[in-house]
């Protein structure tokens, strides 16, 4: 058995992956396996990386799929495919630092968490701008309320700069959800942070987030109805976040972060992704219901927490001829 595999889904990265997996070849760290999944790409990615790594004298494993089945199956295939005792998500246009996977090993092994994580970097590949974002969070705070600074966009966990106990990964049967184009890594992340007894986290910005044109955020960003889908998986990794941490957790905080905000916040993204794509009879139909109704208004109880989703709610409830309006134009 392996101590760590490192599970790199590809699609058409062939230009990317030198340097990639090149920063992964020149990890510090020894016992590494390297596992490709070739999501069918149209170009040399498979060969490309089976090159690169023969050549470094790396523990490796090229799989190739024969349909594209998207970024989540082929991490999903990764997982089931690995021997490591420790597994970790990198992306194939991504780099890190050379210390990454051996500072994420102690870290985890030093501490007994189930997933060690740390801060990153981003790299803009025209203009050669990095920037640093580390991973800074308060030593002894309790599960659940590093679960809900996550929620809130308070404590910037990347998935991808995240190394998990392999076996608490299987045993919580916690993977990415197939078929999503955005919002699985978040909510593959709250999963986690939901199942996790222990946390460890580093600050230094060991991973590098390369930022350039053909990434696939930025190429579906400018095709509407690319962008118009991307809303709408978005809002259902959303939904499945929200009711998991209401089955998984008991703080009375979090459930009212689920039930009073999530969910409603849900509702209100739903009906703005029926606008957006012109549904107007699913807008309203979904507005009607007595049930949505209940759910929107419940955002009063976290009026507090984020005041501008109660507000939201109220603009649809009481004004959904221009709640409708607005979001028709959006994503144009």
């Amino acid at each position: 058995m392996t101590e760590v595999s490192v599970i790199v889904p590809v699609y058409n990265l062939e230009e990317r992956l030198p340097s990639a997996l090149g920063s992964l070849v020149r990890q510090d760290f020894g016992d590494l396996e390297i596992i490709v999944v070739d999501d069918a790409s149209h170009d040399n990615s498979a060969c490309c990386a089976r090159d690169i790594l023969q050549r470094s004298g790396r523990r490796f494993r090229i799989i190739r799929h024969e349909k594209n089945l998207g970024c989540s199956a082929a991490r999903n295939r990764g997982l089931n495919e690995a021997s490591g005792r420790c597994v970790l998500f990198f992306d194939g246009d991504d780099m890190a630092e050379s210390s990454f996977i051996s500072s994420l090993f102690r870290s985890l092994n030093e501490s007994g968490a189930d997933f060690a994580s740390c801060g990153y970097k981003t790299l803009d590949a025209a203009a050669g701008e990095v920037r640093e974002y580390p991973l800074i969070c308060p030593q002894g705070l309790p599960k659940e309320k590093i679960l809900e600074m996550r929620i809130m966009n308070k404590l910037d966990i990347p998935h991808c700069a995240t190394l998990y106990r392999r076996d608490f990964l299987t045993r919580n049967s916690l993977c990415y959800k197939e078929g999503c184009t955005a919002g699985e890594d978040v909510e593959f992340l709250i999963k986690v942070l939901c199942r996790a007894e222990k946390c460890s986290f580093i600050s230094d910005c060991l991973y590098i987030y390369v930022q350039h044109d053909g990434m696939g955020s930025r190429a579906e960003i400018t095709d509407r109805e690319k962008k118009i889908e991307r809303y709408l998986h978005h809002t259902e990794a959303h939904f499945r976040s929200a009711e998991y941490i209401k089955r998984y957790t008991k703080g009375k905080k979090l459930r009212v972060i689920a039930e009073n905000l999530m969910l409603p916040l849900g509702c209100l993204r739903m009906l703005s992704y029926y606008a957006m794509s012109g549904q107007k009879d699913r807008f309203y139909e979904m507005l009607s219901s007595d049930a949505v109704r209940r759910i929107i208004s419940g955002s009063r109880a976290s009026a507090l927490i984020k005041p501008e989703v109660f507000l939201r709610g109220c603009s649809a409830l009481i004004m959904p001829s221009l709640y409708y309006k607005k979001y028709r134009g959006y994503a144009g």
